[in-house]
């Protein structure tokens, strides 16, 4: 089944953080105020600048800040950044000791991943964030 990975928690954390800066915020001041480690952070935000969400600046007077993208991306696509398909089934094979009883496999990985998916696109990442 599916579950938000750590990353893509996390990265709402900083994201929502930045929101509320509006200006260039060192990576330092991150980790002050999320207690997370400075890799992991830093990883995570190397992931979302990757991604189009965040600039970065080096430097002294360096840090994140959020971009335009922020304003049209929907969670459906944030989520894919740190999880790639999101899948709501945990089979992950093709062949399953319970295929031949299984009655629920095929509309948990084709309908509930299509219906799931359809209404997550329709919201967007900045409603979070509201």
């Amino acid at each position: 089944m599916f579950n938000l990975p750590k990353q893509a928690d996390y990265g709402l954390i900083i994201l929502s953080l930045l929101i509320k800066q509006d200006k260039q915020t060192p990576l330092s001041s991150l980790i002050k105020t999320t207690k997370l480690p400075q890799r992991f952070l830093a990883r995570i935000a190397a992931t979302l600048v990757h991604s189009g969400l965040l600039k970065s600046k080096e430097g002294r007077v360096g840090g994140y800040i959020i971009t335009k993208k922020i304003n049209s991306i929907s969670l459906y696509e944030y989520l894919k950044i740190f999880s790639g398909d999101v899948n709501f089934c945990s089979c992950k094979t093709d062949s399953c000791e319970y295929e031949a009883i299984c009655q629920h496999k095929n509309f948990l990985q084709k309908r509930l991943n299509q219906l799931v998916t359809t209404q997550l696109k329709k919201v967007k990442l900045l409603e979070l964030f509201k």
